[in-house]
């Protein structure tokens, strides 16, 4: 089988969403015959290869991050350059991987509805989406649960070649939890936000303006 990776993050080859579908890819290919590929949609080549490619017989792999319950400008892009695929891909099965920086699944299941609507739309066979949270800390060399998260993505690249189906169990642990506990809220989110989103504002000269309403 042939696996093609579309990356749609912004930080291509950079990015978490590499690591991700990479781990996917090569549990995916430890049976033999089995192929991947990957196109970088952030440069303009691996766009407009990538589109070339959409067509052709195999699994197509869509992956980027989730930006406040929004997919990145980019993977936009490239989605509705796919428009003269509409009604088409019979041949060619798709999956999505979807990641946010935000633990709880709700955040990505908005997306998940969307997709699941595009592949209707493209006349593919649709495999799923995998979802995931609390992503954004596994690039950090000294992250367990970067490297647990990867090892889980192996399983399920493994798992799907040899069924053609993803692992429900593996995709509800990588989703993560509904809600997180209420006492959470008020002991760690203050940390991330002064943290995080503070040391971006403070680092941009705009930490006096956080409590501002624009619109």
């Amino acid at each position: 089988m042939r696996l093609k990776i579309y990356n749609c993050s912004p930080r291509g080859t950079g990015s978490n969403s590499r690591l991700m579908s990479d781990a996917f890819a090569e549990g995916f290919c430890e049976s033999g015959g089995n192929t991947w590929e990957e196109y970088m949609v952030a440069n303009n080549k691996g766009f407009e290869e990538g589109l070339s490619s959409f067509g052709a017989e195999g699994i197509n792999l869509v992956v980027f991050p989730v930006y406040v319950d929004a997919m990145p400008g980019l993977a936009k892009k490239f989605i509705e350059s796919l428009e003269p695929f509409r009604g088409c891909l019979y041949s060619t099965r798709s999956l999505f991987l979807i990641h946010t920086g935000f633990p709880e699944e709700t955040h990505t299941r908005p997306m998940e509805r969307y997709l699941t609507k595009l592949a209707s739309r493209l006349g593919a066979p649709f495999d799923g989406t995998i979802r995931v949270g609390a992503s954004e800390g596994i690039r950090h060399p000294d992250s367990k649960r970067g490297g647990k998260l990867l090892q889980q993505f192996r399983e399920l690249g493994r798992g799907y070649a040899a069924t053609g189906e993803l692992d429900g169990a593996i995709l509800e642990k990588l989703a993560g939890p509904k809600r997180l506990p209420g006492f959470v809220g008020w002991l760690v989110l203050p940390f991330v936000n002064y943290f995080g989103f503070g040391r971006e504002l403070r680092r941009n000269g705009a930490y006096h303006k956080r409590f501002d309403r624009p619109l």
